[in-house]
C-alpha cells in the first residue's frame, strides 16, 4: 500500500499520460504507414506501361504524334519484349529534368525513361545512355535486375526501338554492373575508332555477355538504372541497335507459350523483401497491439486488486 496517495496518484496520473501520449504517437505513426503505403501504390500504378499505352506507335503513329505534341522532349519509344520495359523516350536539357518529370511533361516522382542530355536524339552515336528510375514491382526501369538470372537473361534477348518513324531491332548483348561515376562506362563521347576498346570495358564489367563482333557502323544503347544492392551501383543492360526487327513472340497467347511466365506476371525474389515503408508499418502495428495488450493486462490486475 501506499501511504502517500497523492503522490501516487500523481505517478498514476503520469504513468497513465505517458502510455497514452506513447500510444498516440504509435498510432499517429501507423496513420502515416499507411499513407505512406497507399502513396507507394499510387507511384507504382502511375509508373506502370499501360499509362502511356494509348500513346504507343501501332499500325499508326497518330497517339506517339499527339504525344509529341504535348511535350517536344518525347524523341522515341523503347520496349524489351516480355517485360514492362515499354515506355516513351524524352531528353531534357540536362541529366536531372525528367528525374522528376513524366514524358508528358507534368511533375511525377517516377520521373521518365530520358536519354543522355549530350546524346545525339536521333542515336545515331555509336553509344547512347538511357536512364530510368529502379522502382517496384518491375517498372520503369525496375525490371533489369531480372536480367541478373541466368536463364531471364536467355530468355530474353530482343526488343524494339521507334525512332523519327522507323522501328530498329534491339539485340540484348549483355548485362553490366557499374559504379555511377565510372567514366569508363558512362562516356557519352564514344567514337567508332573507340568501338573496340569500349566493348572491353564493357565486357570487364559484364555480369553476361554475349559473344559478337561489332561492325563499323554497328550502334549500341545503354539502359542504366540504379542498382539495389549497392548506393552508387548501377545496373546496365546493353543492347545492339539493328536494322532487322524482331518480331515480339512473347505477345501471342498463352497457350502457345505454355509454362512461360512473363516478368510483369510475377515478382523476383528481391520483390519479396518488404521496402522500408512496409517494414516501418508491419513495427508500427506490432508496437500498438503490445501496447493494447499491455493496458489490457494491468487493468485486469487493478481490478482483480480491487
Amino acid at each position: 500500500m501506499c501511504r502517500h496517495r497523492g503522490i501516487c496518484r500523481v505517478i498514476r496520473g503520469m504513468n497513465g499520460i505517458l502510455d497514452y501520449g506513447l500510444l498516440l504517437l504509435l498510432l499517429l505513426g501507423l496513420v502515416y504507414g499507411c499513407y505512406a503505403l497507399w502513396d507507394s501504390q499510387n507511384l507504382a500504378e502511375e509508373a506502370t506501361s499501360e499509362q502511356y499505352a494509348i500513346y504507343k506507335p501501332q499500325e499508326d503513329t497518330l497517339g506517339f504524334q499527339e504525344l509529341q505534341s504535348m511535350n517536344s522532349d518525347v524523341i522515341a519509344w523503347i520496349t524489351v519484349y516480355d517485360t514492362p520495359i515499354d515506355y516513351p523516350v524524352v531528353q531534357g536539357k540536362d541529366n536531372w529534368e525528367y528525374v522528376n518529370k513524366n514524358a508528358e511533361g507534368e511533375y511525377s516522382l517516377t520521373g521518365a525513361i530520358f536519354m543522355d542530355s549530350e546524346s545525339n536524339p536521333d542515336f545515331q552515336d555509336f553509344n547512347t545512355i538511357l536512364y530510368g528510375h529502379n522502382m517496384v514491382p518491375n517498372v520503369m526501369f525496375g525490371s533489369i535486375k531480372e536480367f541478373k538470372e541466368r536463364a531471364f537473361y536467355e530468355a530474353h534477348p530482343y526488343g524494339n526501338l521507334f525512332v523519327q518513324n522507323r522501328n530498329f531491332g534491339l539485340e540484348i548483348i549483355a548485362l553490366i554492373e557499374a559504379d555511377a561515376y565510372d567514366s569508363s562506362v558512362f562516356n557519352i563521347n564514344i567514337t567508332r575508332n573507340d568501338s573496340i576498346p569500349y566493348l572491353e570495358v564493357i565486357r570487364n564489367h559484364a555480369v553476361y555477355m554475349n559473344d559478337i563482333t561489332l561492325e563499323a557502323d554497328d550502334r549500341i544503347l545503354l539502359l542504366s538504372t540504379c542498382s539495389s544492392e549497392s548506393t552508387n551501383g548501377r545496373d546496365i543492360l546493353v543492347a545492339r541497335i539493328t536494322d532487322q526487327t524482331y518480331k515480339d513472340t512473347y505477345s501471342a497467347k498463352d497457350q502457345d507459350h505454355a509454362g512461360h511466365e512473363s516478368v510483369d506476371r510475377r515478382g523476383g525474389w528481391r520483390d519479396f523483401i518488404p521496402g522500408w515503408k512496409t517494414a516501418l508499418f508491419l513495427v508500427l502495428l506490432l508496437l500498438i497491439l503490445i501496447c493494447f495488450a499491455d493496458q489490457w493486462i494491468c487493468r485486469r490486475r487493478r481490478k482483480g486488486r480491487k
